[in-house]
């Protein structure tokens, strides 16, 4: 699988870095590292997509300034059979390359698992930004530490 995702010809460019990597699971990790309260939300602890009101008047420290920062929102859609990745140490550290071979592009939000099985490790991350069909990314900071590049890589779509 390797020979053929180093042979095959790609249709887009590579870019590196649009992900966040995610806790096992493939959920958010917590903005202040404390979690979601118990009981106020979706049993996974993902926040429903839909708009976040961050305007409120009141605020506990009085001052009006906010620490929120915007997460992205997951992506729920169900694309069933129509997407294929395939997945691929990269030569550059601590980063695993991912092909997107369907027409379809991902949208941001879009959890991907990947596992390298051979070396017991495995992950999540989400997108940050588009991922077309037939192009490339390669996301930084998703492994650990050195894999071997020849491990046999599997991505799919959560």
């Amino acid at each position: 699988m390797l020979a053929t995702l180093m042979l095959s010809p790609l249709v887009g460019a590579a870019f590196a870095g649009d992900v966040l990597p995610l806790d096992p699971g493939g959920g958010l990790p917590p903005i202040d590292g404390t979690g979601p309260a118990a009981g106020t939300g979706p049993i996974d602890g993902l926040i429903p997509p839909g708009a976040i009101d961050t305007g409120s008047s009141s605020s506990s420290s009085g001052d009006g300034d906010s620490d929120y920062v915007a997460e992205p929102t997951l992506q729920t859609r169900h694309f069933g059979l129509n997407v294929e990745l395939s997945c691929a140490v990269s030569g550059k550290p601590n980063a695993i390359v991912v092909v997107n071979h369907s027409a379809e592009a991902l949208p941001p939000g879009t959890r991907i698992k990947w596992q390298l099985r051979s070396e017991g490790k495995r992950g999540f991350f989400a997108l940050l930004n588009p991922l077309a069909g037939g192009e490339t990314l390669v996301a930084d900071n998703v492994l650990d530490g050195a894999a071997n590049q020849a491990a046999d890589c599997v991505a799919r779509v959560i």
